[in-house]
């Protein structure tokens, strides 16, 4: 079992190509048998490794697939039971112009279905002009609606706007949370309360200012949830933080069990659980993409609406993006600490620069570490990188990774001299030149007859029964050495 081990370590940290453990046939020999001894042993190895590799797919299958769902749960708990994201949101709604135009026509149309608009102008006018009342309040009915329009794409009517829904949302996040009285719970509703801003419209048309308190509370306030829904709507949101929660630690007690399993390829696993992370993001994206042209069309059956509602779903699911922008932010960083200490070229480079400046001064590593963090926090390009318990874990797991790091290269570079990064790159770009010479040397023919023939011949026959060269090698190199002139 330890030599099994050892053997998938060496392959995964030494090698440039797939990296996996070597095999042996089941039917292979060694040249040694008896119970117990390598022709037993190894098989067993191997088929342990090959279902080891398995497991660690599955898991980081399964973990993208709860991130994917994690990265929504989130989303509608971070929507629906926050209220500054409720009020944010509500607010970049009425800044869109089809929106602004949907519900000015709205408004005005409550108006004027709720309201004996023409007698209020008829009370406001002279006898001798209270005939023209009609014809005013008819034609003022599409002027009415475009002075709507307007009046809601002012500061102060957004601002009622914003102001009448955080209200409406905190109602509900109390509700939730158990802060309701008994008598709120079975009597109340949770509502937007609407009449500031007809109050606010109505002035602005030139009707009396009193007209807002003249609509009924059907109109002047928008039920969101009636009391009889209360109960189910608390169960429904508290189930839902649950759900955002129990999925997000799922996801990472999934991806660290695949990191755990991966003996010997932890650095390749690491790799993919931040492959992973960026996946899971983009298939968000991708499927809030494909969503708005599906849902919307599926929803909205009239045309002319159709633009407020595309307009409504892409400001619904912005916050989605953010989230899944999240994932993404979150597994670049994975995957660049990954390929920082594996076998790449430029990685083997910025390792043999480091070393010898880490040796010289071991806290250089962990300053490095802490300026990459101060940027991070202070660019702040996700919500978390604001938040202190986050900004705490990433930090530890950055310190940590900067220790793993500063491990690997004073094993791989411990007499390494100070060098700069160019030259540091030549002489990795110098090794691995020189081995590509000799392994090209080792199967490319010398000129000449004779006995160079016969000496090359031998070295050939030398370099085949050291299993140097593979049998279709050894043909083919011999079969040029015989047929050269």
């Amino acid at each position: 079992m330890v030599r099994s081990h050892e053997v998938a370590e060496q392959s995964d940290e030494s090698t440039t190509g797939g990296g996996a453990e070597a095999d042996v046939p089941a039917g292979g020999s060694t040249g040694l048998s008896g119970p117990g001894g390598p022709t037993a042993s190894v098989p067993a190895a191997s088929v342990e490794s090959r279902a080891r590799r398995i497991w660690v797919r599955v898991t980081l299958t399964l973990a993208t697939i709860l991130t994917i769902f994690a990265i929504f749960a989130i989303w509608a708990d971070r929507q629906l039971l926050n209220p500054d994201n409720w009020s944010d949101t509500s607010t970049q709604l009425l800044q869109k112009q089809t929106i602004r135009t949907a519900l000015s026509s709205y408004l005005v149309n409550q108006l004027y279905n709720n309201v004996d608009v023409e007698a209020q102008l008829k009370s406001g006018l002279p006898d001798e002009l209270a005939p023209l009342a009609g014809p005013i309040s008819g034609a003022l009915h599409s002027v009415a609606e475009e002075a709507a329009e307007r009046a809601l794409a002012s500061a102060r009517i957004q601002n009622l706007w914003r102001n009448a829904n955080r209200a409406a949302a905190q109602t509900l996040v109390t509700i939730v949370e158990g802060g309701g009285s008994r008598v709120e719970i079975e009597g109340g509703t949770v509502s937007l309360n609407l009449r500031q801003i007809v109050s606010e419209l109505t002035t602005r048309l030139g009707l009396p200012s009193d007209l807002a308190n003249k609509l009924p509370p059907s109109v002047a306030n928008v039920k969101v949830v009636t009391s009889d829904q209360l109960g189910l709507v608390r169960n429904l949101a508290k189930a839902l933080h649950a759900l955002a929660i129990v999925l997000t630690i799922l996801a990472i007690a999934l991806y660290a069990l695949a990191v755990f399993l991966a003996y010997g390829r932890r650095r390749r696993t690491l790799m993919n659980v931040g492959f992973g992370l960026v996946l899971a993001g983009i298939i968000v994206i991708l499927g809030r993409k494909i969503g708005q042209g599906q849902l919307v069309s599926a929803i909205t059956k009239d045309a002319s609406i159709e633009p407020a509602a595309r307009d409504t779903y892409s400001v619904a699911t912005s916050l989605l993006v953010q989230v899944a922008t999240a994932s993404i932010i979150i597994g670049i960083p994975v995957i660049l600490a990954a390929w920082l200490a594996g076998p790449a070229r430029w990685a083997m480079s910025a390792r043999r620069f480091l070393a010898p400046h880490c040796r010289a001064r071991p806290a250089l590593i962990y300053w490095i570490t802490a300026a990459l963090l101060a940027l991070v926090f202070i660019w702040g390009p996700i919500p978390s990188t604001r938040n202190p318990v986050t900004m705490l874990l990433y930090t530890v797991l950055a310190f940590a990774g900067a220790y793993v790091l500063a491990r690997q290269m004073a094993q791989e570079f411990p007499d390494a001299e100070p060098v700069s990064l160019r030259d540091a790159m030549s002489g990795l770009g110098h090794s691995l030149g020189e081995k590509m010479s000799r392994a090209r040397a080792a199967t490319t023919p010398a000129p000449g007859g004779g006995a160079s023939k016969a000496a090359e011949l031998e070295r050939l026959a030398a370099l085949h029964d050291r299993a140097a060269i593979t049998d279709a090698e050894y043909a083919a190199a011999k079969r040029d050495v015989l047929s050269a002139t």
